[in-house]
């Protein structure tokens, strides 16, 4: 097998956090500058890789995502976040929304260059939600604006995360989506609360241990099963089944890089063989709104696009080496772990960083540090190939990469397998009568429990979201309530 000059390959990773970024209110900027800075140095020609530069994509920040903490943000953020890094780029892109963006971006890029149409790339993320949110405690007002009449790409997609149902019916957070899930899978699995509450922790402890292995992990802690079963005033309940360290910590300062060239241009640059990781399998997948989705308890699309990767690399998921599945809640882990179903995989060895609890969950661009990590992992043991997921939404968009340390035997020709068909049903808009709760999720706010949101099998077989106030803090899967209709929220009560 002859040198695959055009293969798409990551030369150089970087991150920044406040650890490394001077001042007491960072702004991502300075902290995706300097992530730029230490993935040119990382492929060990640092001005010869920046002068070679053709495309500088950004992941979007919280702050352009309908997360605004008020402190605005450049006008041009890829060009804002490249100058810092002392790099420009004739294109400029700003990804779209979602977590799933590092990953599919890479995707996007490496297709480009194994067609030819792009030589370099850089790939930066950058988020001050901890700054931020630090500030606006302190009473410190932070502008972040940067004027630019710069164009730029800007990919911002209309796909809908929430319906409009859904946010009707109470579900307004990740915490209560992804609620909405954890539950399902537990009652699908037949577990109590009790014991569910002990399998979460379980995955909890085995990834905190990993947060202490990555330097910029923002909340390095090593938690027992035990730490995250007790109750405890630091670990207060957010849903009906979530803990605060069950999910996705966002108040994190964190920057990131990743840098994309050819093998060929790579050689041409200067950079050794061994800073060069390739990709071999990639793939993507879309599904529709979690209540409308046919099955409610498996995770159908991660599972194609799992397997989809693993295909296209021509590879076993026994075969697998360095793993990181997107971990903003433990159903999203689990739904992988069901789906590789690797025996001898501790549940440790499904994060490289700790998890978006306890390295951070930086908005769109957790899998920038996942990448980064893989790339760590694979130059420093390169004998088994590395996978790399993320995802966006509810579950609602995922990116699948497979990466080789050498040349894969069956190389990647720019293709992301896709073709998987969402199967969806449609809600009742006027359901009335009994109906059997399948899933719920319900707020809880300083031990005060708030109204829950059904989804339902209704007795005539419809699908059907209601909304039961006043309940006790019971299990509610699989008990039968009477829903009335509503013009915007449907009621239900439970029936006697």
């Amino acid at each position: 097998m002859g040198f695959d000059a055009q293969a798409p390959v990551i030369i150089g990773v970087g991150e920044a956090s406040r650890k490394t970024v001077a001042g007491d209110w960072p702004r991502p900027v300075e902290l995706a500058g300097q992530a730029i800075k230490v993935a040119l140095a990382d492929t060990g020609q640092a001005d010869a890789v920046a002068a070679a530069i053709d495309v500088i994509a950004a992941i979007r920040t919280f702050e352009d995502s309908g997360v605004s903490m008020g402190t605005g943000s450049p006008d041009n953020v890829p060009e804002a976040f490249g100058a810092a890094g002392g790099i420009t780029a004739a294109r400029l892109i700003y990804a779209d929304v979602g977590g799933q963006s590092p990953q599919a971006m890479v995707h996007e890029l490496a297709g480009e260059i194994r067609r030819g149409e792009t030589g370099l790339a850089v790939i930066v993320a950058a988020e001050a939600m901890g700054t931020a949110k630090r500030a606006r405690k302190a009473g410190v007002e932070l502008d972040w604006r940067l004027a630019s009449d710069t164009p730029f790409d800007n990919v911002l997609s209309s796909f809908s995360i929430l319906s409009r149902a859904e946010i009707r019916h109470g579900i307004i957070s990740m915490p209560l989506a992804y609620s909405l899930l954890e539950n399902a899978r537990r009652l699908g699995l037949g577990l109590s609360r009790e014991d569910y509450l002990v399998h979460m922790a379980e995955l909890g402890a085995a990834m905190s241990a990993k947060s202490l292995t990555r330097e910029h992990a923002q909340f390095a802690k090593h938690f027992t099963t035990r730490d995250l079963v007790r109750d405890h005033e630091k670990d207060f309940r957010l849903t009906d089944i979530y803990r605060r360290w069950r999910v996705a910590q966002d108040a994190v300062d964190l920057g990131g890089a990743i840098i994309l060239t050819s093998a060929g241009k790579a050689r041409e640059l200067g950079v050794a063989d061994d800073k060069m990781v390739w990709l071999a399998g990639a793939s993507e997948t879309k599904e529709a709104p979690y209540s409308e989705r046919a099955d409610i308890i498996y995770a159908r699309a991660l599972d194609f696009a799992l397997h989809a990767a693993l295909d296209q690399a021509g590879i076993a998921a026994t075969d697998l080496g360095p793993v990181d599945i997107y971990s903003c809640f433990p159903v999203a882990v689990y739904g992988a772990v069901d789906t590789l179903g690797d025996p001898l995989r501790s549940l440790g060895d499904y994060t490289l960083t700790g998890g978006l609890n306890f390295f951070g969950g930086p908005g769109n661009g957790y899998a920038t540090y996942s990448l980064s990590a893989m790339v760590d992992a694979l130059r420093s043991n390169g004998s088994k190939p590395a996978l790399v997921t993320a995802n966006g939404g509810v579950m609602s968009k995922q990116a699948v990469g497979i990466y080789t340390a050498h040349q894969p035997a069956q190389p990647w020709m720019g293709e992301v397998a896709t073709g998987y068909h969402a199967k969806s049903v449609a809600l009742d808009s006027a359901p009335q009568g009994k109906g059997k709760i399948l899933t719920y999720a319900r707020p809880v706010s300083k031990d005060r429990i708030g109204a829950a949101t059904l989804i339902l099998a209704m007795e005539n077989g419809a699908r059907a979201l209601a909304v039961l106030d006043d309940a006790a803090d019971i299990d509610l899967g699989g008990v039968i309530v009477n829903v009335t209709p509503h013009e915007k929220r449907h009621s239900a009560a439970i029936y006697c």
